[in-house]
Formats: C-alpha cells, structure tokens, sequence
C-alpha cells in the first residue's frame, strides 16, 4: 500500500479559499479613508496634512538597505457645495465608487459632521458592505488596462 493512498484527497478549487485579495483591498481602502480623516482633523487644527510612507533605498557602497521617510499629498475626497453642505465621494484608486444607482456622493450638513461620516463609511468597509463595489473599480481597473 502507497503513502498517497493512504491519504483523504479531495477535489477542490484553491480560488474558493482566496480571500486575501478583497481583503488587502478592504484594507487599502480602510487606509485611505483614515488619511481622509486626518486631513479632516488637521483642518480643525489649521495645520497641514501629508501621509508619510517609507521608501526603500539600497545604499550602493554597502548594499545595505534602509527605509526614508517619503511625504505624499493627500487628496481630499470632499467639497463645500453652494448651499453650504460638504459633499464627500469615495474613491478606490482614482475611481469613484457609486454609492448607489446613479448617485456617487454623500451629502453631510455641515464640517462638523465630515469626521464621523468618514468613520461609519470605514466601519462599513470593514463590514464588508463595500465588496462589490471594490469588485466593480478593480474590473474597471483591469479592463482599461486590458489585463481580462
């Protein structure tokens, strides 16, 4: 009798197991809407805002590598409207993702109210009601680049 047969194989599809892929994108899309938050708080604060991310850099003497702080500018994802209220959109990438049919942005009365507005859009995230529409902007992603 043969090892193998010995063992309890099974038909599977590794696909079905993946869940890494919306995950990490959950995520990315969690990060970026912390960011928008903190650019919200440091308007409170009338300070300026800009994401540090760290940069990899190979020393070419010593071949040691180290990690420099980088400064990115953070975008906002909202606008004050005519009447006064803040218009806020959510964005995947540099694609804005539509909230519901036809309609992409979210309107908030007022500055005050832009910070936990963000919060409960990324509590939602975390909560997977954005999935699909992450789905949706990825498909988009790789049909303009033609990568189906």
């Amino acid at each position: 009798m043969s090892i193998l047969s010995t063992l309890n194989i099974v038909k599977s599809d590794a696909s079905d197991f993946r869940t890494r892929g919306i995950n990490s994108m959950r995520q990315k899309l969690i990060d970026r809407i912390g960011d928008q938050i903190a650019l919200v708080e440091s308007l409170d604060q009338e300070k300026p805002f800009q994401r540090v991310r760290y940069r990899r850099v190979r020393d070419l003497e010593t071949d040691e590598i180290t990690e420099t702080p980088v400064k990115t500018r953070v975008r906002p994802w909202f606008i004050e409207d005519k009447d006064g209220t803040i218009l806020v959109w959510i964005k995947y990438g540099n694609q804005t993702l539509q909230l519901s049919k036809d309609k992409s942005a979210i309107r908030v009365k007022d500055h005050s109210e832009l910070a936990s507005t963000l919060d409960k859009v990324r509590t939602a995230v975390r909560d997977g009601e954005f999935d699909s529409l992450i789905k949706g902007a990825v498909e988009g992603f790789r049909k303009r680049f033609g990568k189906e």
